[in-house]
């Protein structure tokens, strides 16, 4: 990965952008694509939609990574100042306690922290409780209900998650989930429009917003409607369970630094898969395989029933500790996500059908 693409990489990491709150993400993603790319539009709720045209008139593709994240969103203030909130998403709370935070309000994001009652004042059967999200609650200092509404009324969104890092063996950790998705489309588009004279399909790349907190996948849904591709790919994170604890006869043996990960299964169009596992295997890319037996959990759900339905499947980079704090992805794998899509695009010479 070249300096300026790593560099996109690690400010789309750390750009606030909580699903329903996603301004900030959606104009560094806007600003990166707009050089290089035929058009680039913000429909409803603010999924952006940026477009290289290739020679044929009927076939499209449509490649989406979702630019929003986990957050929360302050919905009490007690007398004292302190903000009691809401998860946005899947938000585990024992993954919050002691976690700094960064308050989305009116006068400008503001850090605070999370705090918890210490456990020397708590008695017995108060330590075995299980932790609920109502345990807790954000301290900006505020010393009055008063002065903490100027600063974070309720409804204020609030950004979660630690900076990016970098470890031993390329490893990175970070918010990747799912800027890790944004940016591969974005970095797909940047290949491809210096190939552009050999491209044949019209490519889509979208960033979608509200993956996270939708259980319609709104941002998704809403783009594939409006353009109806022969075919659509959601590039998502998978689980890596190279963990402790991780039971790979329930959740598979997907891994990080194996590669990019391909979802299989019931929902995914197996005419699609077959299609980019072949473009893979010619550029010399082993993919792993993840199942699912009727849901994909990705944009790729929402996809798939539009209008009279769109063949869709799931791409993915393997991440460690998905929906915590911090999470853990491998640069060589996201490089691979971009080759094989690539790979899979300039593949297609001629117009093409995905249906059964």
């Amino acid at each position: 990965m070249n300096n300026h693409s790593l560099s996109f990489f690690k400010k789309l990491a750390i750009v606030p952008g909580p699903s329903g709150f996603e301004d900030q993400a959606r104009a560094l993603w806007r600003a990166e694509v707009e050089p290089f790319c035929d058009s680039v539009e913000t429909i409803a709720h603010g999924s952006e939609i940026a477009t290289i045209r290739g020679k044929s008139q009927k076939t499209s593709f449509l490649l989406m990574g979702h630019i929003d994240q986990l957050g929360l969103i302050v919905r009490y203030i007690n007398d004292d100042g302190f903000l009691y909130f809401a998860p946005i998403g899947g938000v585990d709370p024992d993954t919050l306690i002691s976690r700094r935070v960064s308050v989305m309000g009116p006068k400008g994001e503001i850090p605070g922290i999370i705090g918890k009652i210490a456990f020397h004042l708590q008695d017995a059967e108060d330590r075995k409780k299980k932790l609920e999200m109502h345990d807790l609650w954000i301290d900006i200092g505020a010393t009055s209900k008063k002065q903490a509404e100027e600063y974070a009324p309720i409804g204020t969104p609030v950004v979660i998650g630690e900076e990016y890092i970098e470890l031993l063996n390329g490893r990175i950790a970070s918010r990747i989930d799912n800027r890790f998705g944004a940016f591969v489309v974005a970095e797909t588009l940047r290949r491809l429009a210096k190939k552009k004279a050999d491209l044949f399909p019209t490519i889509h790349g979208a960033a979608t917003v509200q993956e996270e907190s939708s259980p319609g996948y709104t941002g998704a849904a809403t783009v594939a409607y409006h353009l109806k591709p022969t075919a659509a790919i959601a590039v998502d994170v998978n689980h890596s369970v190279d963990i402790p604890g991780a039971d790979k006869r329930r959740f598979g043996d997907a891994r990080m630094g194996a590669g990019p990960i391909v979802t299989i299964g019931v929902a995914s169009s197996n005419k699609l898969t077959d299609a980019v596992r072949a473009a893979a295997e010619t550029a010399g890319i082993a993919c792993q395989l993840e199942y699912e037996n009727g849901r994909m959990g990705t944009d790729a759900d929402a996809m798939s029933t539009i209008r009279s339905g769109i063949p869709t499947m799931s791409l993915g980079n393997p991440l460690r500790y998905m929906h915590n704090t911090v999470e853990m992805g491998q640069i060589s794998d996201i490089e691979q996500v971009i080759d094989v899509l690539e790979a899979f695009i300039l593949s297609v010479r001629e117009d093409v059908t995905y249906t059964p």
